[in-house]
């Protein structure tokens, strides 16, 4: 009989091989405890385990970034606090400063005080993440927000700011999943800049022409027709409107004898409303235009036979003006008959102490924006200003009334950003907690489709070498066969 010993030879060599493979493969997985360790092992299982692995560092990306949004938002939301926090504390000084008991000394205390306040707002307002970066510069991280142009309590020159904002009007956004982003950093000349001056519609300008007079803010009574005349904008009798610079509403007081001696006023007190374009200026009342405003010399006394403002019933050139009753509202809703004017501005606003001096001028104008910074430097300016007499003292409260106001203002815009922070805060924080989630999801899945079940493998691994000791010892008699062994 004819035996192939070679044929054995390689029959065993190969089963010894691929018994040692097995073994080597089990090994592998317990030293790894994973079940595929390269695609040749498990191609299906390989091609589940990427597409698995990548949605879950996705998941983990977006929850790193939720997480740094989160804390962002809160350092920014703290920031905004306490910014916050010191302009109610600038405002009770305000309160107080409008004491009439208070002395020069008191009010430079009260500067002193005031300086250390908007050195803090400013600080705030430059506040840096953990990572050195601004938090209210827009997309401008590596800046300081603001810089101090002027020394802080200094006149500061019209259409001019005591400081400089070095950021821009974007906003840095981090994306929390895959279909939304949340900024991280906030526009700071919104936040602390661009805050609108006055009661947010319009800016009234009380100054030393008015005298001993302390007026309002004033109130719109009526918003429709405030927006048609004025927020439309108005179109002025020129030609212009009040959006365009320097244009405004001015009213124009002035006071006359009726002639007639009475035991309540020997003097008629009336009013004049006077749009200026930029350039010209013409009377509601009687049309009268021209370079210069109606002046309170052309006010004059209605005579008896003359009815109700604005109604003549003499003479082409009779003219009526408003007339002004001390300590009523200035109503800027009238006509004139024969009217070259039929005005409602949907506007009032009170006056109290005196009546205006000859000449006093009330300005009314679009409201524009200012700082913050620039709000408290004219708290400053206001407390350095003089109260001694009645025109003095009337001037300040105006002022003051100004300053109040403007940080009421910024108190609404910085709560409303606040708002807007705590939102975004809440919806990082739920993002973190679904995809946290997810996240277990997606390791239970990859835990099946790779993590080696130990016992199973060290049963396995037992077998193997079961098998390969036997395969060895088959190959060791085999190799030691020759063709005596048959004879």
């Amino acid at each position: 009989m004819r035996v192939s010993t070679n044929s054995l030879y390689l029959n065993n060599v190969s089963n010894m091989l691929g018994k040692q493979s097995a073994l080597y493969k089990v090994q592998e997985q317990l030293s790894t405890l994973r079940k595929v360790n390269r695609p040749s092992d498990d191609p299906v299982a390989a091609s589940q385990i990427l597409d698995q692995t990548q949605a879950k560092d996705r998941i983990d990306q977006f929850n790193q970034n939720a997480k740094a949004a989160e804390s962002s938002l809160a350092l920014s939301g703290t920031s905004l606090q306490a910014a916050g926090d010191v302009l109610q504390k600038v405002r009770q000084m305000a309160i107080q400063a409008g004491n009439t008991t208070l002395t020069n000394e008191d009010r430079k205390m009260l500067n002193s005080e005031l300086e250390g306040l908007y050195k803090e707002m400013l600080g705030y307002a430059n506040t840096l993440d953990g990572n050195g970066k601004a938090l209210f510069g827009g997309s401008i991280s590596q800046t300081k927000p603001y810089s101090e142009l002027q020394q802080f309590g200094t006149a500061v020159a019209a259409g001019s700011s005591i400081v400089q904002y070095n950021g821009d009007a974007n906003r840095q956004e981090m994306m929390i999943s895959s279909a939304r982003q949340v900024p991280v950093t906030d526009n700071g000349q919104y936040v602390f800049g661009s805050i609108p001056e006055g009661n947010g519609l319009f800016k009234l300008g009380a100054g030393s022409t008015l005298s001993n007079v302390q007026v309002d803010l004033g109130s719109v009574v009526d918003r429709a027709k405030f927006d048609a005349q004025v927020a439309g904008p108005l179109a002025l009798p020129t030609g212009g409107a009040l959006s365009q610079a320097g244009a405004r509403i001015e009213v124009v007081f002035g006071s006359e004898d009726d002639g007639v001696a009475d035991q309540a006023n020997e003097f008629n007190k009336y009013y004049d409303v006077v749009l200026f374009d930029g350039a010209a200026y013409t009377s509601l009342v009687t049309g009268k235009s021209g370079a210069t405003p109606a002046l309170a010399s052309d006010l004059y006394t209605p005579k008896a036979e003359q009815v109700a403002v604005g109604n003549p019933a003499v003479g082409p050139s009779a003219k009526s003006y408003p007339k002004f009753q001390t300590g009523a509202d200035i109503n800027l809703n009238f006509s004139t008959n024969p009217a070259p004017y039929n005005i409602d501005f949907g506007v009032k606003f009170p006056m109290t102490s005196e009546a205006p001096a000859n000449g006093g001028v009330l300005t009314l104008e679009p409201s524009k924006t200012r700082s913050i910074f620039d709000t408290l430097n004219d708290f400053s300016r206001v407390l350095q200003s003089s109260a001694a007499t009645p025109a003095d003292a009337a001037d300040f409260a105006n002022r003051l009334g100004n300053v109040i106001a403007n940080i009421d203002n910024t108190q609404t815009r910085m709560l409303s950003v606040e708002a807007r922070i705590g939102a975004n805060r809440n919806e990082a924080d739920a993002l973190v907690e679904v995809g946290s989630d997810f996240a277990l999801q997606y390791k239970a899945i990859l835990s099946r489709l790779q993590d080696v079940d130990v016992a199973s493998a060290s049963t396995e691994l037992s077998l193997a070498k079961l098998a390969l000791d036997a395969s060895q010892n088959s190959f060791a008699k085999v190799q030691g066969l020759s063709l005596f062994n048959y004879i």
